[in-house]
């Protein structure tokens, strides 16, 4: 939404004599302006023509909701840790490896912040119930905004995740996790790109084989290994 800077100009004692009275009554100039703009308003504009242009505001403040909704890029989470669940979204991580590497500091005790739960690590996030998690997980491969979807469970070890770019679920033990998430960001500056290639390398093979796979029959050993989807 638009709004206009408009610029007024006050001998100086006037406006400062002015601003201490305000001040000592817990109100600005600022607010009384404002309060004299609304009155006027009121008293000049027909009250057709209010109507009319609060539905135009409202139309614009809608459109530009939804555009601004439209660019969001953002992860969806689930988190398991000493027997509690959190459900949260986050516009901060938005990929496995920089959950991967968010986890590896939290485990090592390396994060300024001092979180006592590894939900707590992601910094600003928006929370969300269980059945919109689920919703959320379901729309991803149409829903353009979701980059992935992750369920860590620290009280098991493991953590699954689907990333957009292939939309599969995977399940890694946190331990391979964190030793990817070092391997790509350790040593000399590299790209976003050099530092996804050098973790999907230190993953390769890494993938947890369902249960049931390796009791019924164990896979060929030139056969990729299947991706495990989320229960």
């Amino acid at each position: 939404m638009n709004h206009i800077e408009v610029t007024l100009y006050f001998n100086e004692l006037q406006l400062r004599a002015l601003e201490d009275h305000l001040n000592f009554d817990g109100t600005t100039l600022k607010d009384e302006l404002g309060k004299q703009f609304d009155f006027l308003y009121e008293q000049y504009v027909p009250q057709e023509e209010q109507l009319a242009i609060e539905a135009e505001i409202e139309q614009i403040e809608a459109a530009e909701n939804a555009e601004r909704e439209a660019r969001r890029r953002f992860g969806v989470f689930h988190v398991r840790e000493n027997g509690s669940d959190r459900y949260f979204t986050s516009e901060l991580f938005d990929s496995l490896l920089s959950t991967a590497y968010r986890y590896r500091l939290y485990d090592r005790g390396e994060l300024s912040s001092n979180p006592k739960m590894f939900a707590e690590a992601f910094g600003e996030v928006e929370h969300i119930s269980v059945a919109q998690y689920e919703e959320l997980c379901d729309r991803m491969p149409n829903d353009h905004r979701i980059k992935i979807a992750a369920d860590f469970d620290l009280d098991a070890g493991t953590a699954s995740a689907c990333q957009s770019s292939d939309n599969a679920w995977w399940t890694y033990s946190l331990k391979d996790l964190s030793t990817a998430a070092y391997r790509a960001n350790r040593g000399s500056y590299r790209s976003s790109y050099d530092r996804k290639e050098k973790f999907e390398e230190a993953l390769a093979g890494k993938e947890i084989v369902p249960p049931e796979e390796t009791e019924d029959e164990a896979p060929d050993e030139d056969e990729d290994e299947a991706p495990v989807m989320r229960m």
